[in-house]
C-alpha cells in the first residue's frame, strides 16, 4: 500500500495560520481611525439628529434640517480623526512598512522632516526657521514640533490611514469575521456556521495581500517629500559649489598676491634700475638684469604652478588615467596604479575624480600615515569609480569641514556618491563614484 503524502493539506494549514495571523496584524494597524470615527459618528448621530426628530414642519425644511445635522456629525468625526491621526499615523505607518518588507519584499523607505537648526540673533533673540523666541529651549521645542506636525510625509501616513480603513481593514478582516460569526453559528445553525469557517479558511492565505496594492500606492515617500529632497540636496550643492569657487578664487588671488605679482613688482624694480645705471654703470646693470631674469622666471614657474592647481595640463592633454599616474609619482608615499578606464569621461566628471583622488591621496600621506596607497579606476553601468586603499591608521569620516566633506559634495554635485571604509586601526577603503558617459 503506498504512503499517504501528508505535504500539501500540511502546507495548506501552515499558509491559513500565517493568514490568519497576518490579517490580525492588518487589523489591528488600520483600525484605529475606525475605532475612532464610528464611536463618535454613533453618539454624534444620536445627538445631532434628536434635534429635527418629531418636528412637524414641511418636508423642504427637515431635508434642509437632516442635512445640516448631518454636516455637523460629520465636522465631529473629521476633528475627531484630526486629533488622533499626529500621534498615531506615523506609526501605524510605519508598522505597516514593515510588514510589506517582511511579508512582500516591498522596501518603502520614507524620510520624515527633521527640525530646523535654531540660531540665535544679533538682538538676543532665538530663531528656528519660522519665527523668534526668548529662549533657546523655547525654539528647539517649537522647531521640532514644526518638523514633526507640518510634515508632508506624516500627512501622506493620514491619508494611507484612511485609505486601508477602507480597503485594508475589510478585505483583512474577511477571515476572521468568518471564523468568528461561523464559531457563534455552529451551536444553533451548524451548517451556515461551518460554511462561514470554512469560508474564512479559504480566505486566510489572500485576504492579507491587499496590503501590496494598496502598500505600493500609498506608503512610499509623498510626491511633495520627494520634491522637497531634491530641492534641498539641489539647494546644498549650489551653496557648497559657491563656497568652493569663493574659495578657488580666494586661492588664485592668494596665490597671485603672495608669489607671481611681488615677483613681477621686483622684476619692474630691478628692469628700471638698470635703465638708469646702464650708461654710468654698465656691470652693475647687467647684474641687475640678471637678477631680473632669475626674478621672471621665479614668476613664470610659480604661474605654471597655479595654473596647474587650477587645470592640470596633464589632465587636459592625457586624461584622467595620465594624470592620476602622474600624481602617484610625485606623491609622498609608495602608490599603484590600477585602471580598467576605456576611454576618457567628460572634462568636468574627469576633473572632479582627478581632484577628489589628490585630495584622498594627500590624506593617506598626511593624516593615515600610510605606508602603500592603491588607486583603481574602473567604469561599468555608466558609472565611473576612482577608490583609493591605504594601509594607515584608519578612522577616516566625512566630518564637517574636513577635506573628505568637500570630496563628497564634489561628487554630489554630479549625482554621484561617496563611500567610506575606514575603521580604527585601518585599512581605508575609499570609493568615488560618478555617472558618466564615456568618450
Amino acid at each position: 500500500m503506498g504512503g499517504v503524502s501528508w505535504g500539501g493539506p500540511v502546507r495548506w494549514a501552515a499558509a491559513v495560520g500565517v493568514g490568519l495571523w497576518r490579517s490580525a496584524v492588518l487589523v489591528a494597524s488600520t483600525c484605529l481611525l475606525a475605532v475612532v470615527a464610528v464611536p463618535v459618528g454613533w453618539a454624534g448621530s444620536a445627538l445631532a439628529y434628536s434635534w429635527s426628530a418629531g418636528t412637524t414642519a414641511a418636508l423642504p425644511l427637515r431635508a434642509l434640517a437632516v442635512f445640516g445635522e448631518t454636516l455637523l456629525v460629520a465636522l465631529w468625526v473629521g476633528v475627531a480623526v484630526w486629533t488622533v491621526h499626529p500621534f498615531t499615523s506615523r506609526p501605524l505607518a510605519g508598522a505597516a512598512r514593515r510588514c510589506a518588507a517582511r511579508w512582500l519584499g516591498l522596501e518603502l523607505a520614507v524620510e520624515y522632516r527633521r527640525a530646523r537648526p535654531v540660531t540665535r540673533m544679533a538682538t538676543g533673540f532665538w530663531w528656528d526657521g519660522q519665527e523668534y523666541h526668548r529662549s533657546e529651549r523655547e525654539a528647539r521645542r517649537r522647531a521640532a514640533v514644526h518638523a514633526r506636525f507640518h510634515d508632508p510625509q506624516l500627512h501622506g501616513d493620514g491619508v494611507w490611514m484612511l485609505a486601508a480603513a477602507v480597503t485594508v481593514l475589510p478585505v483583512a478582516a474577511l477571515p476572521l469575521l468568518g471564523l468568528g460569526f461561523g464559531a457563534a453559528l455552529l451551536p444553533g445553525r451548524p451548517a451556515a456556521g461551518a460554511a462561514l469557517v470554512l469560508a474564512g479558511l479559504a480566505a486566510a492565505p489572500f485576504a492579507w495581500r491587499v496590503l501590496g496594492p494598496v502598500g505600493r500606492r500609498l506608503l512610499g515617500p509623498v510626491a511633495s517629500t520627494r520634491l522637497g529632497w531634491r530641492v534641498a540636496e539641489l539647494e546644498g550643492i549650489r551653496a557648497d559649489l559657491t563656497q568652493t569657487q569663493a574659495a578657488e578664487l580666494e586661492r588664485i588671488e592668494r596665490g597671485l598676491h603672495d608669489g607671481a605679482q611681488a615677483r613681477l613688482v621686483a622684476l619692474g624694480m630691478s628692469v628700471g634700475a638698470a635703465e638708469h645705471l646702464v650708461d654710468r654703470d654698465p656691470e652693475a646693470a647687467k647684474r641687475l638684469l640678471a637678477e631680473a631674469r632669475a626674478t621672471s622666471a621665479g614668476a613664470l614657474a610659480e604661474l605654471r604652478a597655479l595654473v596647474r592647481g587650477i587645470n592640470p595640463p596633464v589632465l587636459v592633454e592625457r586624461g584622467l588615467v595620465d594624470a592620476v599616474r602622474a600624481l602617484a609619482l610625485d606623491a609622498a608615499v609608495e602608490t599603484e596604479v590600477v585602471s580598467e578606464v576605456p576611454s576618457r569621461p567628460e572634462r568636468p566628471v574627469e576633473a572632479a575624480l582627478y581632484f577628489s583622488v589628490a585630495e584622498l591621496l594627500a590624506n593617506a600621506a598626511k593624516h593615515a600615515h600610510a605606508h602603500l596607497v592603491r588607486i583603481e579606476l574602473s567604469y561599468a553601468n555608466r558609472v565611473l569609480t576612482a577608490t583609493v586603499s591605504d594601509d594607515g591608521i584608519g578612522g577616516a569620516a566625512a566630518s564637517a569641514g574636513s577635506g573628505l566633506s568637500g570630496v563628497e559634495r564634489r561628487a554630489a554635485a554630479f549625482g554621484g556618491r561617496l563611500e567610506i571604509d575606514s575603521p580604527a586601526g585601518g585599512p581605508t577603503r575609499i570609493t568615488v563614484a560618478v555617472p558618466c558617459e564615456l568618450s
